[in-house]
């Protein structure tokens, strides 16, 4: 069941996370499992993997802001990712739908918090855009960005990471 207030991109990483699971078979808790439940994925904080996605969407977030300022028909889901710090944690939200204007964004959390204790779901932020870490948009049926989802997917199964390929057209080299 798709949460109320979900958009359809949304949605369809949900059911794609399910598919996959399904035709991966897997067992126990992997990332396709944690996905749907809206569970954590711990990384390590020097993990290179996702410092390098997190270099990469900051180096791509321009280009993002612009299209999602004047998205074509097939675009939506304009979604991004910032860090809600609390006490030595930080825990990862995606931000949608969000807004920006004279360098303040806000928007509301699209995650269920697991760690930070001061926020839930649905509660609205206000950041700025040296915070955001990944963004992420469905341009029709293709995944574009999420390029942290891309890192942790580089450790998952060939299957799961095939599975992904396949539905959301996604690349997993950045």
């Amino acid at each position: 069941m798709t949460p109320k207030g979900t958009s359809k991109g949304y949605e369809m990483l949900l059911n794609a996370a399910a598919t996959a699971h399904r035709e991966a078979a897997m067992t126990g808790f992997s990332l396709i499992d944690k996905a749907e439940r809206d569970e954590l994925e711990l990384v390590a904080l020097d993990d290179p993997m996702m410092a390098a996605a997190m270099r990469r969407a900051r180096a791509t977030l321009g280009e993002f802001l612009a299209l999602a300022a004047n998205p074509t028909p097939s675009m939506e889901g304009f979604a991004v990712k910032v860090a809600v710090r609390e006490d030595d944690d930080a825990e990862y939200f995606w931000i949608h739908p969000f807004d920006h204007s004279g360098g303040v964004f806000s928007g509301r959390l699209n995650n269920a918090p697991r760690s930070v204790r001061h926020v839930r779901m649905g509660d609205e932020i206000t950041f700025t855009e040296t915070e955001i870490v990944d963004w992420m948009y469905m341009d029709g049926a293709t995944m574009q960005g999420n390029y942290t989802a891309r890192a942790m997917l580089q450790k998952a199964s060939p299957e799961e990471r095939e599975a992904f390929r396949r539905r959301f057209g996604l690349d997993f080299d950045f």
